[in-house]
């Protein structure tokens, strides 16, 4: 395809939308990229800078921020106010305005080569961040000075929103030939990218780093968002997303270290998903971080086996105690029976088909499913909604009922007769589709989310609701 002549006028540009159309839309987007800068460049030619507005401004947390500033082209000479401004700082900005639009971040844009990456994790590591067992360290550091690593996952530092701060800059630059070139950003990422240009009736955005650093040069100290603009914190911006990215193996090699022979044993039947070694605690498990009581540790272990459908998965909740896990032996021996209940269930089986995504995970904490902090938790729940009856009856069969988790914080009990009794719930997902007009909830006892409640609402195998709250 001979390459398209462009004129001054951007209107003028030869490729139709139609030409457009044709094109694979890599290639649509190049040649729009393209006409946008040749046609910017096409102004910038023979004309000067007369007047940089720049208006910055901060909300959130805190006393709102605000720099206003105002540089004139007096004489060939920049001033603000009284002050005179170097014009290469002027000329520097005019100049990043001028280069290629670059639609997408990338290593070479930022400037994060390997030598980069090498120093910031060495930063890192010195600094605290990305330091734990030599394993984990090595994971860390491994990870982050990897280029093909860190390339994959760079975009997610700039995805919107991740702070709770509300940052924008404006700079409007007029030429001596009336032109008018606009810059915007509202984005909370390293540099403020990616900046809207909007010039001659055209936009564009750009990730050009090259934009901010020119501005920060520009801007004197303690303008709002200078900072930002500069790029500082970018390292620690990255390890972050880095962290979430490895979070899983960082986790397990964590338990590994704790006790590598408990984690052995159980992969010896068991797939484990995940992993770690923590005191949470949950409505199902765990001791409450109560003044100076001693917090307990758990490893809490995902599993899987080649026999469980998609979306099912098990996780056992296991005592950890002068750095051995406790109990190894009773779950693999003991807690295929509840597996076995659970997946017999008709009718959560055929949702378990119909919606795997919904997540639905088996849970057994220390040496059964439904724990005594679970029973008595239960039980008070039951009280408030008058079903005592239901609680006395789940607790005379407590070892053999089962507790499944769907999504988070929604709990079912799954009775060894194969019924089942809706707990508590914060999510749609979590009623396993039943309809919230089919239930009455009230606020739980402990552990009440920001949605949903406790209900008490007994289903039979094939997923008819079976007891209503007035007839409990």
């Amino acid at each position: 395809m001979k390459a398209p002549a462009y004129t001054n006028d951007l209107a003028a540009a030869t490729f139709s939308a139609h030409n457009l159309l044709q094109m694979s839309r890599s290639k649509a987007i190049s040649v729009l990229v393209l006409v946008f800068v040749l046609s910017n460049w096409a102004y910038a030619v023979d004309r000067h800078v007369q007047q940089v507005e720049i208006k910055s401004y901060w909300g959130g947390l805190g006393t709102p921020q605000k720099t206003e500033l105002l540089i004139r082209n007096t004489n060939r000479s920049y001033r603000l106010g009284r002050t005179r401004v170097d014009a290469t700082l002027v000329e520097g900005l005019a100049t990043a305005l001028q280069q290629p639009v670059i639609t997408a971040p990338s290593l070479q844009s930022l400037g994060l080569n390997k030598d980069w990456l090498t120093s910031a994790a060495a930063r890192m590591t010195q600094d605290g961040c990305g330091l734990g067992t030599s394993g984990q360290k090595a994971l860390f550091i491994s990870s982050y000075t990897d280029p093909d690593f860190i390339a994959k996952i760079l975009s997610r530092l700039f995805v919107c929103c991740h702070t709770d701060d509300y940052p924008s800059v404006k700079v409007t630059l007029t030429y001596d030939d009336g032109s008018v070139v606009v810059l915007t950003s509202h984005s909370q990422s390293s540099f403020m990218l990616p900046w809207k240009i909007a010039s001659n009736g055209s936009s564009a955005e750009t990730f050009n780093k090259n934009i901010s650093t020119a501005l920060f040069a520009l801007m004197p100290k303690r303008a709002t968002n200078r900072e930002r603009l500069s790029g500082k914190g970018l390292d620690f911006e990255l390890a972050e997303i880095v962290m979430s990215d490895i979070k899983n193996d960082w986790n397990l090699l964590g338990a590994e270290a704790k006790d590598a022979d408990a984690l052995a044993r159980i992969r010896a039947v068991y797939k484990i998903v995940g992993a770690d070694v923590n005191p949470y605690h949950d409505v199902a498990f765990g001791v409450d971080w109560e003044g100076n009581k001693p917090h307990e540790q758990n490893l809490h272990v995902v599993v899987t086996r080649q026999a469980f459908p998609p979306g099912f998965a098990e996780k056992a909740i296991l005592l950890c105690r002068s750095g051995k896990v406790l109990g190894v032996d009773d779950f693999l021996r003991n807690a295929s029976r509840y597996e076995d209940l659970v997946l017999s269930v008709p009718w959560l089986a055929q949702l378990q088909a119909k919606y795997p995504k919904w997540g639905t995970t088996l849970l057994w904490v220390h040496n059964k499913s439904m724990s005594d902090k679970a029973m008595k938790n239960f039980a008070a729940d039951m009280h408030d909604l008058k079903k005592d009856a239901l609680a006395e009856e789940v607790r005379r069969m407590q070892d053999d009922v089962a507790v499944v988790n769907v999504s988070y914080g929604d709990y079912w009990l799954v009775l060894p007769d194969k019924r089942m009794v809706l707990w508590r719930y914060q999510s749609v997902s979590g009623l396993l589709g039943l309809k919230q007009s089919e239930i009455s909830s009230v606020e739980c006892t402990d552990y009440q989310g920001a949605t949903g409640g406790c209900v008490g609402l007994v289903v039979s195998p094939d997923g008819k609701v079976e007891a209503t709250a007035a007839q409990r």
